[in-house]
């Protein structure tokens, strides 16, 4: 088996196990649609088309910067696969770098390069989460929702925010610390390797190979720096891309005929998202969801909303959007076989 179709294998087995652990408890699924409005639906599907939309404008904006014209549907179509791919394979968003790389190939783009523009999407995101928490805050402050347990949780949420990409900036700064985080994962890496392919005799990753990948990344980082003037637009893109997840999850609300205010949504959306970082070995699977449903919760939202809510989101998410992005993670790494 060579290294293109285990991918695929470990994709499509793992969205499986996605499916059973969400649908786990099938009555409680029923009882939570049952609750909600058909126009949800359409509602979401807007919301997440939006939301591709900017991701696919980050990732042409950013290899623009390198003079490489990746195509837009193509960009499309590779934001639907590496959601799919982080979802499936839990890696910490090494499973969406790597399909990425060899899904833009074709056009030139170097691998340092995918995973310079995956490390810099996570930067810039962090960066809108500041923008996207203000506002939540400004929108608490005005609805008369913001009390001394939200100044605080909101202080709190900002304070992860801030400590995360010090954190970042700290590893990825100076290359002689990221070799040594990346040394036991190459070991891993190669070990793995020869267990699964016991014909092959040549590591996954060799020290040449390595040696060469931080090339192409830190040559990368210097054009960045050197291209200040596309940061306000890779900033937009990613902002866009925030607004519109929150905006999905806000859909989810007005499908059951419920009006939050958006300021709580936020801070939810915010905090499912630190703490499905902290959760990374197991992909977020329930640690995202415990920190939606507790965010609302301690905010003021009954939890039966604040539960079936949550369960609506994340179901419809899956349903509508991780088959296509399947069906785009096979068809690339196959064209790139």
């Amino acid at each position: 088996m060579n290294l293109r179709r285990f991918l695929i294998l470990i994709g499509v087995l793992g969205i499986i196990l996605l499916i059973f652990s969400t649908f786990g408890n099938p009555s409680t699924i029923v009882h939570a649609f049952s609750q909600v409005r058909w126009y949800v639906v359409p509602l979401v599907i807007a919301a997440q088309i939006i939301s591709y939309y900017y991701n696919a404008r980050y990732y042409q904006e950013f290899f623009a910067i390198f003079g490489h014209n990746v195509s837009f549907r193509r960009l499309y179509e590779a934001s639907l696969a590496v959601v799919f791919a982080n979802q499936a394979i839990p890696s910490g968003g090494v499973a969406g770098t790597t399909y990425l790389a060899e899904a833009v190939k074709g056009s030139g783009v170097a691998a340092g390069q995918t995973t310079l523009a995956q490390l810099n999407r996570y930067i810039f995101t962090f960066l809108s989460y500041f923008i996207v928490l203000a506002f939540g805050f400004l929108m608490l402050l005005f609805g008369n929702d913001l009390d001394k347990v939200s100044v605080r949780f909101m202080i709190l949420l900002m304070v992860i925010v801030l400590a995360a990409g010090f954190v970042l900036l700290a590893v990825f700064s100076e290359r002689s610390r990221l070799e040594i985080l990346l040394a036991p994962i190459i070991r891993a890496l190669n070990k793995s390797g020869r267990l699964l392919f016991r014909r092959r005799r040549k590591p996954l990753v060799s020290t040449a190979q390595l040696s060469a990948f931080l090339d192409e990344f830190y040559h990368g980082i210097r054009e960045i720096l050197g291209h200040k003037g596309q940061w306000p637009a890779l900033l937009w893109w990613s902002l866009g891309g925030n607004l519109a997840e929150v905006a999905t999850l806000y859909a989810v609300f007005i499908g059951f005929g419920s009006w939050p205010n958006p300021g709580i949504v936020i801070s939810a959306y915010t905090l499912g998202i630190a703490v499905s970082v902290a959760g990374v070995l197991v992909n977020g699977i329930g640690v995202y969801e415990a920190g939606l449903i507790g965010t609302f919760t301690a905010l003021g939202i009954p939890f039966s909303l604040a539960f079936a809510v949550v369960i609506v989101y994340r179901i419809l998410s899956f349903v509508l959007f991780l088959p296509p992005g399947l069906h785009y993670y096979r068809k690339h790494l196959k064209e790139a076989a």
